[in-house]
């Protein structure tokens, strides 16, 4: 089916330090390790990803590595909102073990030796890999189980609800359930995820409510007025040829990306 030597897979199941590098990149203020498979088994792990995102079925709640959704538009679903109550998980992919990516592969169809080949090849030291090309939508199947349990949540407090990767957000025009953190609290306590409590946000109107660093205060989505500022001095830089070409790339996808959200406004 992949075209590849059945003496590779073997190796590629059995020794798989041989076909992955690992580095680290800057994230916030500390690093970010990253676990990349090599070319060839890249290529296998690409081929999965898209078979898998053709066939699985992700529920409308979530955003992440979903083709034709965005943050902009899980922050949409936000605006109009009284209180913004947000939960981040920790290791996302290197917490998402090898055995719950199987079980879930079984869960939408696959055999069992399917399920384990599949997570064999897709995995790295018994958990989702940090720079695999597979583990965005193998985050998303593993994580069908817990999207119902958000989705039945947020309906039984009559409060929104989006995903997006490992930041969930819950909203609503209404009054803030005080119960919403234990029972979210008691839902992960059945999974390999934790809550990084230091990364748990809570707002309310009026003070300013950020979904995915967008404002969602009022009926549309919009710039921090921080961000504003930083791309009018951006444009004016890139309007008076001043921009060293080393910066251009970056100025410049700052400014189609406020364009981007922009648009989502009108």
């Amino acid at each position: 089916m992949l075209g590849v030597n059945p003496g590779i897979i073997w190796s590629l199941e059995n020794k798989p330090e041989r076909y992955y590098r690992r580095f680290k990149i800057p994230k916030g203020k500390g690093e970010r390790e990253i676990v990349a498979p090599k070319v060839g088994l890249k290529v296998i792990q690409k081929w999965f990803s898209v078979q898998l995102q053709d066939c699985a079925r992700i529920d409308d709640h979530v955003f992440g590595f979903v083709p034709g959704r965005s943050h902009i538009d899980a922050a949409s679903v936000h605006t109009n909102a009284n209180w913004v109550y947000s939960i981040d998980l920790t290791n996302f992919f290197p917490s998402t073990p090898i055995n719950w990516v199987a079980s879930s592969l079984i869960n939408i169809g696959y055999d069992a030796d399917s399920a384990d080949r599949i997570s064999k090849l897709c995995c790295y030291r018994g958990a989702l890999a940090q720079g695999s090309p597979a583990s965005p939508v193998l985050s998303n199947i593993s994580m069908r189980g817990i999207d119902a349990a958000l989705g039945a949540l947020a309906a039984e407090m009559d409060v929104r609800v989006t995903r997006y990767a490992d930041d969930i957000t819950f909203s609503a025009a209404g009054e803030f359930p005080q119960v919403l953190p234990e029972r979210l609290e008691s839902l992960f306590s059945q999974t390999p995820w934790k809550i990084s409590q230091e990364k748990t946000y809570f707002s309310e109107a009026p003070v300013r409510l950020k979904v995915h660093g967008l404002v969602v205060n009022g009926n549309t989505v919009k710039l921090t007025k921080g961000y504003r500022n930083k791309l009018r001095a951006y444009r004016h830089v890139l309007q008076t040829n001043r921009c060293r070409q080393e910066d251009l790339a970056r100025l410049s996808g700052h400014v189609r990306y406020a364009s981007q959200v922009s648009s989502r406004d009108d």
